[in-house]
Formats: C-alpha cells, structure tokens, sequence
C-alpha cells in the first residue's frame, strides 16, 4: 500500500468519523474498527485528536487528491466502517456516495463489501 501523510490520514479518519456519527449511534464495532485503522495506519492520540477536529470539508479536498491507490483504500475502509455494526445505514451510505462523486473516486459500495456483509446487515 502507498505511503500517507499524516494530513492525508487525518483527512481519512475525519471522513470515517463522519460515518461513524452519521447514523447518531456509536456502536463499539464502529469503534474497534476505527481505532484499528488508526493503529494501522501509526496514528498517535494526538494525531486522532487533530482528526477529531478536522473540517469534514476540508478532507474532502484532501481525499481527492489521493492517488488512485490511496482512493481504493478509502473505498475499502469507508464501505468496512459502513457494515462493521451489521446495519447499513442511509445516512452513512449518502456519505459514502459524497465522498466518492465528490473525490473521483468510482469504485461502487458493493465492490468493497462482501455480499454475506450486505446480506448480514439491517437498513435504517
């Protein structure tokens, strides 16, 4: 996998922060997975507490600068994060949606995710 600045990986976690509270619900599924991706990626407290306050907007702009590479891997942790509590919710998935028209990024939710994924989870 390609290298991220630490902008760049503050950006992603502000993104999957924003899917994490979209729903109003913090399931600690969402949270183990979170900070999974946070450890994976070498981020300090500190670094998470900069994403915590990130401007949503602004990361936007981020992701779209990523490079291909770096689009696929958002793809694949935001569509993980969607499914991690087992409910894919419409709020979460308009997010999902955003993000990827907003950033060039084509790569289709159901191409992230598992079929057992999708058919394991509730809507809301």
């Amino acid at each position: 996998m390609e290298q991220f600045s630490l902008v760049q990986k503050i950006a992603l976690m502000r993104i999957l922060l924003d899917i994490i509270n979209a729903d109003g619900r913090i399931d600690s599924r969402e949270t183990f997975y979170y900070n999974k991706i946070a450890k994976n990626l070498g981020l300090t407290d500190e670094d998470r507490k900069y994403a915590n306050e990130a401007n949503s907007l602004l990361s936007l702009l981020q992701l779209k600068e990523f490079s291909s590479e770096q689009k696929a891997f958002a793809a694949e942790v935001m569509g993980q994060m969607i499914v991690v509590d087992e409910d894919i919710n419409v709020n979460e998935m308009a997010i999902y949606e955003l993000v990827c028209d907003t950033c060039d990024i084509s790569i289709k939710f159901n191409d992230v995710v598992s079929e057992d994924q999708i058919n394991k989870s509730t809507r809301s």
